[in-house]
């Protein structure tokens, strides 16, 4: 009888660079660099709902300004959303939507 090894490859999510004042999709454990960011910002988790980064908040990000996703304990297919102190051309609220 023959015998098989099998391995499997540790897949990198996929990076992304979205700017501070858009919603953006990413994988879990994604790295995410905040583009466009004006000096610092804070980047906050709006109250009862699930913080989606790997740093607590309140963070702040520099430009730009590097931060990861959570690599578990969020849901593919679910949107994350958080605040961001800078002044943006819509709304305050951003989110992040999980995917595969």
């Amino acid at each position: 009888m023959a015998t098989y090894r099998v391995t499997h490859d540790t897949l990198t999510p996929n990076p992304v660079n979205p700017n501070i004042c858009t919603s953006f999709s990413a994988q879990l454990g994604a790295q995410v660099t905040f583009a466009g960011v004006s000096g610092i910002q804070t980047v906050s988790q709006i109250p009862g709902t699930t913080w989606p980064f790997s740093i607590a908040s309140p963070m702040t990000v520099p430009n730009p300004g590097t931060i990861h996703i959570k690599s578990t304990g969020l849901n593919v297919g679910t949107t994350y959303p958080f605040n961001v102190s800078q002044t943006c051309f819509d709304e305050v609220q951003k989110s992040v939507t999980i995917i595969t």
